[in-house]
């Protein structure tokens, strides 16, 4: 698989200066969705889903685009819909989740564009392989809720799966890949927080 589609959805808040504490924003995960999509065999795509167990957003609190991310997914429950092609994803020929079960992406560096769009910069680790990603990522919203606010965020890039150590290559009697490189994964965010600095804004 060759192309990794992150999706982030982010809302950006201006407050004001002296509000400047950050703010940490934990994921609805009911609400989160990593799916991805592969080329198969060349003449379609195969689409999936990697659950997310945990994701954190803290913002610098002047506006809700964030400083860091850190965020883990459940490999080993990836789900396509199909029990002998999950099966093969699990095996150690891809994703070998009896070793490593889970992924994880780490930020390292994120700049804002304007108040609805930003560049990611952080470390994805697949199979205990940590490799650097750039994606952008944009805000796609964000609604008071009870005594906080929920926001959402959306964002998007691809990779080379073998550049994380999945570098199945096996043809088909035609000669053609039976699943393509490139992986795109994406992701949809919703995420809530309870600070006062929001609060106060309405």
């Amino acid at each position: 698989m060759s192309k990794l589609v992150i999706i982030f959805t982010l809302l950006v808040i201006p407050l004001s200066a002296s509000a400047a504490a950050p703010i940490v924003w934990q994921a609805d995960l009911a609400h989160c969705r990593a799916q991805f999509t592969v080329s198969h065999m060349v003449v379609s795509r195969v689409w999936g889903h990697i659950p997310i167990r945990s994701l954190t957003i803290v913002d610098t609190g002047r506006t809700a685009v964030p400083q860091h991310i850190d965020a883990l997914l459940d490999v080993s429950h990836e789900d396509t819909d199909n029990h002998d092609r999950d099966a093969d994803l699990r095996s150690p020929t891809y994703f070998d989740v009896a070793r490593y079960p889970t992924m994880t992406f780490a930020s390292t560096s994120i700049v804002a564009k304007d108040e609805s769009n930003f560049v990611v910069t952080g470390n994805l680790t697949i199979k205990n392989v940590t490799r650097p990603v750039t994606f952008p990522a944009q805000v796609a919203g964000i609604i008071p809720e009870g005594t906080g606010w929920r926001v959402g965020y959306t964002g998007a890039l691809t990779i080379d799966r073998r550049n994380w150590g999945i570098v199945d290559s096996r043809l088909t009697p035609a000669g053609v890949l039976l699943v393509g490189y490139d992986v795109d994964i994406g992701l949809t965010v919703e995420a809530v927080t309870n600070d006062p600095w929001l609060r106060a804004r309405e």
